[in-house]
């Protein structure tokens, strides 16, 4: 099968045509109200409901609507659009206590020994994570459900049985994939494995709110205030997750998050199989600059590419540091590393690997199970995104490398060839 090759064009510049400019422009004036009360008020019209918990999450919204709103780079359509994301997290913050009053008892659920994926962003993890959800023996958290944690109150199933959250997930990728180079970057399709770190998006915390806007404020927030609080929070929310779903599989699970928050991620899940994918840094970084660039070109009136270059050069030195300075915290039996040229080498065998280190005994039905996963979803079905490290974005990558020879050296992590990568 031929792989179709994709490439983002002109990074730096706006290439919006006339029209799509007109149109954000006109737009520019009209009034938007980005305070806390707003939001809450639109998240209680849309869900008919009134208890969100505890309303200490009204500070970090706080913090996030502010930094958005003070701007003035940003687009005031994609300032609207921030807006609809938080309304959607604080409705979902509503059906999820809603959901603990009216069932108390999936509380109690048990979590045992979850294997969960730690590693960088566009690192391989999300691959990764889907070959050990494959297993029959193990359960993961799909994108629909991460969407919307809990269901609406009243709401029945669609035809076929349908979850109506599954049709509204469906239908969100079926407006995103539109952008093929996003699609083949990252599926986000309903069944697919998503990042646990979704979870705490209904409690305005996770690093996962600085892939949906520019907030250097809130990033600061975030590491310099314990995480714990909320590692409990979507470990409930996990619960209300199993009480709809029960399964005797073990949960198998992924944040990259989690690569700098392990002694938060321990105090939920001390059970927890910790596996860290180790990859390039040059190669996780030029995909994450790319992926986070096309959302930037968007919202921005001017892209300003060099603050971005710097942001996300910085986030994951940030999080390799924080993983070597708290990896002792992991016991050395829950630890499993592995290179993502393994993985890339030998799909199956890698997978296996982990499975055999959490305790999982390899079977025909384990193999037979990964080896569907791999034949239903090929290599570049849906394209190959190339990267312009220096072009795009004006770094060496012989520089980067110079720059996170702390860990390459720790880990004796290979440098990669330059070339596009899906994963």
């Amino acid at each position: 099968m031929a792989v179709k090759v994709l490439r983002v064009d002109g990074m730096r510049t706006d290439t919006r045509t006339a029209a799509e400019r007109a149109a954000l422009e006109a737009v520019e004036g009209r009034p938007l109200d980005m305070s806390v009360d707003a939001v809450l008020a639109a998240a209680r019209r849309q869900t008919g409901l009134d208890d969100f918990g505890a309303l200490d999450f009204t500070e970090r919204l706080g913090l996030l609507l502010a930094e958005v709103e003070a701007d003035g780079n940003v687009w005031r359509a994609s300032k609207a659009t921030f807006v609809d994301q938080c309304v959607r997290a604080a409705a979902n913050r509503l059906l999820i206590q809603h959901y603990w009053n009216e069932y108390p008892a999936c509380l109690d659920a048990p979590i045992e020994r979850p294997i969960n994926v730690v590693a960088l962003p566009r690192s391989g993890s999300t691959h990764l994570e889907n070959l050990l959800a494959a297993d029959r023996r193990l359960r993961h958290l799909p994108v629909y459900l991460a969407a919307q944690p809990a269901p609406n109150p009243g709401e029945t199933a669609g035809p076929g049985g349908t979850d109506p959250r599954w049709a509204r997930s469906d239908a969100r990728w079926q407006q995103l994939s539109r952008n093929e180079i996003f699609a083949a970057m990252h599926e986000h399709s309903p069944d697919h494995a998503c990042g646990e770190n979704e979870l705490q998006v209904p409690d305005f915390a996770s690093y996962q709110w600085e892939w949906m806007a520019n907030v250097p404020g809130f990033r600061d927030h975030y590491l310099t205030h314990d995480q714990t609080p909320h590692y409990r929070y979507m470990k409930d929310v996990l619960r209300a997750i199993t009480w709809q779903h029960p399964s005797k599989g073990r949960w198998m699970l992924k944040s990259n998050q989690h690569s700098e928050q392990l002694g938060p991620l321990l105090a939920a899940y001390p059970d927890a199989t910790v596996v860290m994918i180790h990859r390039d840094p040059v190669a996780t970084i030029q995909s994450l600059l790319t992926m986070r660039g096309l959302a930037l070109k968007m919202s921005q009136k001017q892209p300003d590419i060099d603050a971005h270059v710097a942001y996300w050069v910085d986030r994951p030195e940030r999080m390799l540091r924080s993983y070597l300075r708290d990896r002792h915290l992991v016991p050395a039996e829950q630890l499993v590393e592995v290179h993502f040229d393994e993985i890339v080498g030998n799909d199956v065998q890698a997978a296996a690997g982990v499975l055999e280190r959490a305790g999982l005994e390899v079977t025909d039905d384990t193999i037979a199970d990964i080896e569907h996963y791999l034949a239903s979803h090929p290599r570049g079905q849906r394209g190959r995104v190339v990267y312009d490290l220096e072009g795009d974005f004006g770094l060496d990558a012989d520089g980067l490398r110079r720059r996170f020879a702390f860990y390459t050296e720790a880990f004796g992590v290979r440098s990669e060839a330059r070339r596009g990568d899906s994963r």
